[in-house]
């Protein structure tokens, strides 16, 4: 990840705008090799600190979705115990029921309110220092959400600021594969933010 190519982009303040890019729909997936997860993640820190410095003072969101979903799972509670700790249990006697089990609590729990919620609450203020929600984390968050299920279910809050997702995948024949192999659905809007760095990835 060339971190000043993305810094430069992203404290452009015609870049900031919403409006710019794709009119409808200003997501952005920064594509990478899933063996530089955690490079990635150093990176992802050291972009947000330069973005805050004071030439800029840019405050963005980061989610870290694999995490967020983690902590749904430990807040949300069944007879007693919480989520989590019984898919982890139930892991232990049938891991393709569990996966169904977490699968299904995304989908229709309010693992996707709770996550508009966030981000509402943090965009709430019209702010023109707030400009971008990045979230990252897809690879530890696969099979239980996929990237292209996350754009979907939200797709009404993509409209008043950026969103750009850092996906350990590739792109390739206009779409993205998870690792380079799982396909994802429904991201052919978003914009690829390789091409616009002019750093395509292999």
């Amino acid at each position: 990840m060339h971190i000043d190519k993305i810094y430069d982009l992203m404290a452009d303040k015609g870049f900031q705008k919403p409006r710019t890019g794709n009119l409808f729909f200003p997501a952005y997936i920064y594509t990478y090799p899933p063996e530089k997860e955690y490079a990635i993640r150093e990176q992802i820190d050291l972009l947000i600190e330069k973005l805050k410095r004071p030439n800029h003072y840019l405050d963005s969101l980061v989610i870290n979705i694999y995490e967020e979903l983690i902590e749904y799972l430990k807040c949300d509670s069944f007879a007693g115990n919480t989520l989590f700790d019984l898919v982890i249990e139930k892991e232990k006697e049938d891991p393709t029921d569990a996966l169904a089990w977490v699968r299904d609590e995304i989908n229709h729990g309010n693992f996707y309110k709770k996550f508009e919620a966030k981000v509402k609450g943090y965009f709430k203020y019209e702010n023109e220092k707030k400009v971008y929600l990045i979230i990252h984390g897809f690879g530890s968050a696969f099979p239980f959400l996929r990237a292209s299920e996350l754009l979907k279910k939200t797709e009404s809050l993509i409209k008043e600021f950026k969103v750009i997702l850092f996906y350990p995948g590739e792109y390739k024949d206009s779409k993205y594969s998870l690792f380079g192999i799982l396909n994802d659905d429904n991201m052919y809007r978003a914009n690829y933010l390789n091409r616009q760095l002019g750093e395509l990835i292999d």
